[in-house]
């Protein structure tokens, strides 16, 4: 990841669960935390959204920035 000197690093945790096979519910889903650091949002969500495994989904997204030092 490289960023503009004195722009903004952002890590985007997406938080990707099973796709029930109904919605009768009962079921003991498996759960898990994508970690993708860039410096634009659009593209940390698409490279997240890349590695959601078949068959999962992206159930909540959270987004950390960080000032990149200039210099």
């Amino acid at each position: 990841m490289t960023a503009p000197a004195g722009g903004t690093a952002l890590t985007l945790y997406a938080t990707v669960q099973e796709i029930p096979p109904d919605h009768r519910g009962g079921y003991t889903l498996g759960r898990d935390e994508l970690i993708v650091e860039d410096v634009d949002y659009d593209q940390a969500l698409e490279a997240a959204r890349r590695r959601v495994p078949e068959g999962w989904r992206i159930i909540a997204l959270r987004v950390e920035r960080d000032p990149v030092p200039s210099g």
